[in-house]
């Protein structure tokens, strides 16, 4: 089949390079965009990695390359697409979406996922229609997420087990077959806010260990202590008390029900650190809250 693949992030490249092998595929992804403190063109990790790509700046440059293909398939691209664009290729589009559909439509359904702290999630590669990803199902493959996974850990392993769903998919495809309707509740995966990372400590445990697990790659899980911003991206469920955002000498960090131990921290203007190191530096004082 003559494939395009719409991909920005890593995670699309397993699938794009197993297609390639039995497939002539074409790779579309995002232009290069603005990023960091110097705010440089860089481009997508997709486009890092292949040799040959197209950055097409709009839809209408999309449906062009789309023009004499027979699938389109998307994988994190970054765009939601008209249905007149879908219909171009012989088969129109499908997606490899992070979840089990209807659970976790939207943007972000592995750190919801995580944060949650659903303890199955997996993949799925539905027909796109003109929803959010609403349409039928073509192939879903389960995935028991291991305790203490991190939202990093769950998009490698999804990303590996969604390239033996989109190829299943294709036969599919190939042979004719009808993709089935999606049945269930639904649950929307919103965007991640920097708002929402501010860690609450009047929260449970859980909730925070959770929270630090889902975003604390990106954007970052933070607190504010002696007026000055540290993130936190590792901490541990413990039995300890201790009223909600104290900070002990010893790196517990109290909550609505048992304390936290830090464990890895990054204070404002530093390099990431062991909480150990930072505590020797910091020196705590009696009383010291978190804010």
């Amino acid at each position: 089949m003559k494939l395009v693949i719409a991909a920005t992030p890593d995670v699309a490249i397993p699938t794009i390079e197993e297609l390639r092998k039995d497939h002539e595929v074409v790779i579309v992804t995002q232009p290069d965009r603005p990023a960091g403190r110097g705010k440089q063109l860089k481009p997508s990790e997709v486009a890092v990695h292949f040799s040959e790509v197209l950055k097409p700046e709009n839809e209408s440059e999309l449906a062009e390359i789309l023009k004499g293909s027979d699938l389109l398939i998307t994988i994190g691209y970054g765009r939601i697409l008209k249905p007149e664009t879908l219909s171009i290729p012989t088969h129109g589009g499908i997606n490899l979406h992070f979840s089990l559909l209807p659970r976790w439509r939207g943007a972000a359904p592995v750190q919801r996922a995580i944060e949650a702290g659903d303890k199955q999630t997996g993949v799925t590669v539905f027909q796109m229609d003109a929803g959010m990803d609403t349409g039928p199902i073509w192939v879903q493959h389960g995935f028991e997420i291991p305790s203490g996974f991190t939202s990093p850990e769950l998009f490698d392993a999804l990303s590996r087990i969604g390239v033996g769903a989109v190829k299943e998919s294709l036969e599919k495809i190939e042979r004719g077959d009808t993709p089935a309707a999606q049945s269930g509740s639904a649950s929307v995966a919103a965007k991640v806010s920097k708002e929402e990372c501010r860690i609450d400590w009047n929260s449970s445990a859980f909730e925070i260990v959770q929270k630090i697990a889902a975003f604390s790659f990106n954007p970052g899980v933070y607190s504010f202590i002696r007026g000055e911003q540290i993130k936190i991206s590792q901490a541990k469920l413990t039995d300890s008390k201790l009223k909600p955002g104290e900070l002990s000498p010893a790196g517990l960090v109290g909550t609505n029900d048992c304390a936290l131990q830090l464990v890895q921290v990054t204070p404002a203007g530093k390099k990431t650190m062991s909480a150990k190191d930072w505590l020797n530096g910091f020196k705590v004082q009696s009383g010291e809250l978190f804010e």
